[in-house]
């Protein structure tokens, strides 16, 4: 559903999907495995000593790329990873014994031998739910990892809870600055002072219930289907036959009619969910608990609801021009692939290496298959310190940048070994590697040119779309109990939408039941804003690029500072502007107009 049958069509719904299915995991090590090699198992193998990621070219990476860590598992073909489903009883009793020795009084030095093999058995727990889902993904009707899959997102609260409890126990021990000093790093026991999440029952239980509802939408997803003269037709397979325009519209229209009351039933159980969440936590809201707890940023839902309007000020007059600027050309993945190859060899360094580790491995799938769930991420298989990248295809030119995309991502979970915790500064590499190949791919002039016209259009969009996303949330999070009805989502998309130049007379009927299709509404709750914030950053490597040719030392730049760091903190430290800064939007403003009109 992705700007292949018609204009107006993209307008409608290719857009509302823009980015949907990207995301990715962040690390939940509060230390490296490295440290802890000597205290594997012996019987178990680790990764060789000497790192053979490196294709046999050997590109020379930048001064500042620092070595990647070492994996606790020795890393393998992914698919020779085998699945185990972790014994979560054991983990558990392991981190509430060495919770007892804290407590006990032992020294800081046992504490640690005994923590290193149950953190080790964390991470073996971690990797397995990443590899029951990128599986699952992979095909949603394979119902041993669908099974699988669900029973690691819900046990995962059970095993934070159990972690949590123990640094909360070393946090108020008279070992604390002793165990900092070893292991930690200062200052890591500071947020256990405040922040008990897991520790709360309640929260667990309640977090176990949102798991079991975003599987069931995920379910929802998978091979969505409508009665379409007088037979049961795939959705996707529809959209993708040469129809007339007045049957695209029917066809939609019947998709609404059967998915938008379920998908509406299970969001409305998400809110409340969610809001009970916040409520246990001592939360103002939902927002600013997710705000903080789950993606760490340094600005607040205020500022968001001032910048949506922003956006919707300076930008909406340049919607309809954007989507026209789109360029189309049929493509296979095996040449997306070949072509984002040729990509990263031109770049050198970190991304060529990036390129033959995942080559090696195969750590990637961009197959095409309608079972396979919609959209495009890259995760990360801690416990081989190793990322995989995923899209589904539409055999469209697109596709390059959507690759593109997904390897920045992949290169800097292959770089800073998935140290960039902040999903703003996460997107800023995925954003600007797609700003990058502009110039820096081996495209023909006609390709290079249309691609560049469609980026610029695609920059605005993604201000546009994720920003009304953003906002939808916001509005919808506020509602009271009451009035939480699938006829007022609907409605508050709808005004969304035309607020942000997106409405469309005679189609309401279609565009406001279009949030079903946002996955991250259900699966990453007010991460939609992110596209927006770190969108600028990447937009100011472009603009060097322009100007004087060095936006790749910028990404660079960016990338050897990312590592822990809030996006505003970064962004101040490699010397660029705040998205937050006033006039900024009507700077961007100013910079559309110059690229689309000239």
């Amino acid at each position: 559903m992705k700007r292949k049958i018609c204009v107006v069509l993209a307008l409608l719904i290719a857009l509302s999907v823009l980015l949907q299915g990207c995301y990715t995991a962040s690390d939940p090590s509060p230390f490296s495995w490295k440290d802890f090699a000597q205290n594997v198992n012996p019987t178990e193998p680790t990764a060789p000593t000497a790192d053979p990621t490196e294709p046999s070219s050997d590109p020379v990476a930048p001064a500042d790329w620092t070595e990647r860590d070492e994996p606790l598992l020795a890393l393998v073909d992914f698919a020779e990873m085998e699945y185990v489903r972790p014994d979560i009883d054991a983990l558990c009793k392991g981190f509430a014994d060495v919770q007892a020795m804290v407590e006990g009084g032992s020294s800081a030095e046992d504490v640690l031998a005994a923590l290193y093999p149950v953190y080790g058995d964390y991470l073996r727990f971690e990797t397995m739910g990443t590899i029951a889902n990128i599986r699952y993904t992979l095909d949603l009707n394979d119902t041993f990892y669908d099974e699988e899959n669900q029973w690691c997102e819900e046990q995962s609260p059970v095993v934070e809870q159990a972690l949590e409890k123990c640094y909360i126990a070393m946090a108020g021990s008279p070992i604390r600055n002793e165990l900092e000093e070893l292991e930690f790093g200062e200052g890591f026991f500071l947020y256990y002072d405040e922040n008990e999440v897991y520790s709360n029952d309640r929260v667990v239980e309640l977090m176990q219930q949102e798991s079991d509802l975003q599987t069931q939408y995920m379910a929802l997803q998978s091979d969505m289907t409508i009665t379409w003269k007088g037979e049961e037709r795939l959705v996707e397979e529809l959209l993708e036959e040469d129809l007339p325009y007045a049957e695209i519209l029917e066809v939609y229209r019947l998709y609404y009619a059967k998915y938008n009351p379920q998908a509406a039933e299970l969001f409305i159980q998400l809110i409340g969910v969610r809001k009970q969440i916040a409520e246990e936590l001592g939360y103002d809201s939902y927002a600013d608990f997710a705000y903080s707890f789950y993606y760490d940023r340094d600005y607040t839902p205020e500022q968001v609801k001032q910048y949506n309007a922003d956006v919707a000020k300076e930008l909406a007059a340049y919607y309809y021009d954007a989507v026209y600027s789109g360029y189309d050309k049929a493509i296979t993945m095996n040449q997306v692939m070949e072509l984002l190859k040729q990509t990263a060899d031109t770049l050198g360094g970190e991304f060529a290496a990036a390129y033959g580790f995942m080559e090696k491995y195969n750590l990637f799938d961009v197959t095409k298959s309608t079972s396979k769930m919609p959209g495009s991420y890259v995760t990360y298989l801690t416990a081989y310190e190793a990322p995989f990248l995923y899209v589904s295809p539409t055999d469209d030119i697109d596709d390059f940048l959507t690759a593109t995309h997904e390897f920045g991502h992949f290169v800097d979970g292959y770089v800073n070994c998935n140290g960039t915790s902040s999903i703003d500064c996460n997107e800023i590499f995925s954003q600007g590697l797609e700003y990058l190949s502009l110039s820096r791919a081996n495209l023909n002039k006609t390709d290079r040119a249309g691609l560049t016209e469609s980026k610029i259009g695609d920059a605005i969009a993604t201000f546009l779309t994720q920003s009304c996303y953003a906002e939808f949330e916001l509005r919808v999070y506020a509602l009271p109990e009451e009035e939480l009805t699938v006829e007022k989502l609907n409605e508050i998309f709808l005004e969304c939408n035309e607020e942000f130049g997106m409405g469309m007379y005679g189609l309401e009927s279609i565009i406001g039941p279009g949030w079903i299709d946002i996955q991250h509404f259900f699966i990453a709750p007010f991460y939609v804003i992110s596209y927006c914030i770190s969108n600028d950053a990447a937009l100011q490597i472009y603009q060097a690029e322009l100007e004087n040719g060095n936006g790749l030392d910028v990404y660079r730049k960016l990338m050897s500072l990312s590592s822990g760091n809030t996006i505003l903190a970064l962004l101040e430290e490699a010397g660029l502007e705040s998205p937050f800064k006033p006039g900024r939007m009507a700077e961007l403003a100013d910079f559309f107009e110059e690229q689309l009109y000239g």
